[in-house]
């Protein structure tokens, strides 16, 4: 008996450990591809829908009413946005076939060398690439004074102290 037991247990301790058949699923980059890739199947049936709407209203317009380049300028913008939704779709969808094969590839090589997989850095960098990606490309003058602590109201600009009031005033109040 336990003869028996030693080889059970020597057995499932040097048992052999076999890759996983499917690493992408463990992926946070593949993982985070595919939420987008739903959000934006998501949007663009709504806006499919609110197409339909649109042309709609455009047949219903009465004619020399002025409302009709109203109503096909709300069809265009949304022909449009449909159109963008479908291109991100595809792109998104050509994205994560790439992304499945070079999770793969690097699992096996990470399964081989008996190393960490997924790779912690290589999440991070993509997470700052979104960041970055979805910044705003817009440059605000103000909101950048703001962020730096510089007030902008009363002609110059002065530092602004902990208390929320200007340089020359927090000096007068001490």
């Amino acid at each position: 008996m336990r003869i028996i037991a030693a080889i059970i247990i020597i057995f499932s301790l040097t048992a052999c450990s076999k890759p996983d058949p499917n690493p992408e699923l463990k992926d946070p980059i593949y993982a985070d591809l595919q939420a987008q890739l739903g959000a934006t199947t998501a949007s663009l049936e709504a806006e499919k829908k609110k197409l339909e709407g649109f042309q709609k209203d455009l047949e219903g317009v009465i004619p020399q009413s002025g409302q009709i380049k109203y109503a096909q300028k709300r069809v265009f913008e949304s022909q449009a946005a449909v159109n963008k939704f479908e291109q991100e779709k595809d792109y998104l969808t050509l994205k994560i076939e790439q992304r499945k094969k070079s999770a793969i590839i690097s699992y096996r090589r990470a399964y081989a060398k008996k190393e960490p997989w997924p790779d912690p850095k290589e999440f991070e960098s993509y997470q700052a690439e979104q960041k970055l990606r979805k910044a705003k490309r817009e440059w605000d003058v103000k909101a950048r004074m703001k962020d730096a602590g510089v007030s902008f109201a009363g002609g110059g600009a002065e530092k602004v102290k902990e208390g929320g009031e200007s340089g020359e005033k927090a000096e007068k109040k001490e």
